[in-house]
């Protein structure tokens, strides 16, 4: 489960390793844009992108827009399911992972 392995690296445990990291920054459209991706134990590569406004011109404080894409890049022959999630921002994915783990105790 996708889940799983998002919570791993949100939660900053010790069961993987970095493979790269990346970040880049573009002055035109105001965003900064991050890829990393990650191996884990058993073989699977996840990769998460990560765009971020560096200048937030909206209101929501509470939780401003940042896009998250997580995607399974290697499954190493496991049943992952989704291969792919996206988020609009923190909150989004917070509340996500906390309904996808609270199903699966």
């Amino acid at each position: 489960m996708l889940a799983r392995y998002i919570s791993q690296i949100v939660n900053q445990e010790d069961s993987y390793q970095i493979l790269s990291t990346q970040n880049f920054l573009d002055n035109l459209t105001e965003i900064t844009r991050a890829t990393h991706t990650w191996l884990f134990p058993d073989g699977v590569i996840l990769k998460c992108t990560e765009e971020i406004e560096t200048e937030h011109y909206d209101n929501d404080a509470q939780c401003p827009e940042h896009w998250i894409t997580w995607e399974i890049v290697e499954s190493n022959n496991k049943s992952i399911s989704p291969c792919r999630k996206e988020f609009f921002n923190l909150c989004q994915q917070s509340f996500w992972l906390k309904m996808q783990l609270a199903n699966n105790i």
